[in-house]
């Protein structure tokens, strides 16, 4: 689907894109009958080919729009125009859930409990608000969640999953919902309840306390395979001083059997709510951080012996006044007439310098079908990135001996040339990770020395994405990476490069060359732009 920034749909004049995934893309948009900014959901073409679908999407669709709740994204309207069907959503400022954990990968932080659990405590209000109404939400996860400017827990995509259902199931694409989130019966084929949705809600409260989801693998078949039967690894283990009654709410809502989990949202949110004031996570009293409260906030002891109020005596204490004149002429005149006593400017900061590092020195491309030969490695001037269902993974490492170990690093943008591999351009994002195992092109294989056939999550390459950036026909793929590269610098990280993958709400067609090193323009091969301040 193309940029489609600037045409007029029906009532509605498109302005900039706000985000693409594998079933649509959201712009925001101007309603001028009332005024106003809308965003504006617009389904991929190949989803409404199937001939049901018009009937499910007016089903679908006013079930949704008569959902009204503070933590629920309004849908004012929906329709097909010009041959494109699309939703209309109240235009929310603020940041998705994925953004903030981001930011928190990024800064190596972890989110506290209690924001983790104001976040699921809101979700599951609106879940079981829509739950009563008989609408299944289907595809919880944090790209489904906005955080408004004013601090408002908005969850997005009611009944969009089950809207594409049939074309999904018949294009042979992913099943219904996100499988880092999926449900086991989901995973089954089922179509899921409102137990469904308190698991994909655990999922997510999971990924929260502990910054990562409790199930990866190296492809999204395996991670359903991996909630209908792996058992659950433990959250405190990756982060011990989560408190254990919050853990076992996570253990419940995460159960096998629907039957085992909370019988509805409200009952999760209730448990987690009492699991957190149980283990003493409250927000201290302005008393307690050094501000000075009202009165009536101030605890006080009824225990503690009174005095008599007595008047403040200032007569034996008048020599203080004299004194304090004295030593403050006295430090005056010590200040004017010392000899070394000078006055200096500091020198202008220095310009910055930019550095770029052009072809990294180690490509590969890990295809991940055993049965076909890597024929690539090392030599390759374009390699295939596809899917989510077969991945290709792109890996590059570029060589930083040049980057001054004591320099600041102001910012660092890895730059990437992609061209579409066939004539239609199908919905799909890059995403790039950390790579975590020494790896040389010259020697690697499929299989070595990866930990598994391809590459695994959190093993190879850290699970926690640096960057994601939708796939455009034009234009080359800017990465923010300066973090990253500080990181490299000052030795808290082994420099094993980069890899770039599909996102895994990626079309399933979606086919793109990227340029490596054996490029002959220079331009067209990866590129690290390093700014750099030497230091005073």
């Amino acid at each position: 689907m193309f940029d489609l920034g600037g045409r007029t749909i029906g009532r509605y004049r498109i302005g900039e894109r706000l985000g693409q995934g594998g079933m649509a893309q959201v712009y925001k948009a101007y309603q001028p009958g009332l005024d106003r900014y809308v965003a504006l959901k617009i389904l991929h073409p190949h989803l409404t080919t199937d001939e049901n679908f018009a009937t499910r999407f007016q089903r679908e669709g006013r079930a949704i729009a008569a959902l009204e709740h503070p933590n629920i994204v309004r849908i004012y309207d929906f329709d097909t125009a010009d041959g494109i069907t699309f939703l209309v959503m109240e235009y929310l400022e603020g940041i998705s859930l994925k953004a903030r954990l981001r930011e928190l990968a990024n800064q190596q932080e972890q989110m506290s409990p209690p924001e983790a659990v104001a976040i699921v405590c809101a979700l599951a209000e609106a879940l079981e608000y829509a739950h009563r109404k008989n609408v299944i939400h289907r595809d919880i996860k944090p790209s489904n969640v906005l955080i408004t400017s004013d601090g408002r827990v908005v969850l997005t995509d009611f009944g969009i999953a089950r809207m594409i259902e049939a074309t999904a199931i018949t294009e042979g694409s992913a099943t219904l919902g996100t499988p880092a989130y999926m449900s086991p019966e989901q995973g089954r084929g089922e179509p899921g309840d409102a137990r469904s949705d308190i698991y994909s809600l655990g999922v997510l409260l999971y990924q929260l306390c502990t910054g990562q989801v409790p199930f990866d693998a190296d492809t999204p078949y395996a991670v359903i395979l991996k909630h209908i039967s792996a058992p659950l690894p433990s959250a405190r283990s990756l982060r011990p001083e989560l408190p254990e009654a919050v853990e076992r709410v996570i253990l419940k809502a995460l159960a096998k059997d629907p039957e085992d989990r909370f019988p509805t949202a409200l009952s999760l949110a209730r448990a987690l709510r009492q699991a957190l004031e149980g283990a003493g996570e409250r927000q201290a009293p302005a008393w307690q951080v050094g501000t000075a409260a009202p009165a009536e906030e101030r605890p006080v002891d009824l225990n503690a012996p009174t005095e008599p109020h007595r008047r403040p005596s200032w007569r034996v204490r008048w020599w203080l006044f004299p004194l304090a004149a004295l030593l403050i002429v006295a430090a005056g005149l010590l200040a004017r007439f010392q000899p070394w006593h000078q006055v200096t400017t500091p020198p202008p900061p220095a310009s910055p310098e930019v550095l770029m590092f052009s072809g990294p020195a180690q490509t590969a491309d890990t295809w991940l079908d055993p049965d076909v030969p890597d024929s690539v490695w090392g030599q390759a001037d374009l390699v295939h990135l596809q899917g989510p269902l077969t991945p290709d993974r792109v890996l590059l490492r570029f060589d930083l001996s040049e980057l001054p170990p004591d320099a600041r690093v102001l910012t660092a943008t890895l730059t990437l040339q992609v061209t579409l591999w066939g004539e239609e351009s199908f919905p799909g994002a890059a995403v790039l990770y950390r790579v975590l195992t020494p790896w040389d092109a010259a020697t690697a294989s499929y299989n070595s020395p990866w930990m598994q056939p391809g590459l695994a999550a959190g093993v190879d390459y850290d699970a926690t994405p640096l960057a994601i950036q939708p796939l455009e026909p034009k234009g080359p793929l800017h990465f923010e990476v300066t973090q990253t590269v500080r990181d490299w610098q000052n030795g808290a990280w082994a420099n094993e490069g980069f890899v770039i993958m599909m996102s895994e709400d990626s079309h399933n067609m979606a086919h793109w060359w990227v340029s490596l090193s054996e490029q002959t323009d220079a331009q067209a091969q990866p590129t690290l732009r390093i700014a750099i301040q030497d230091p005073p």
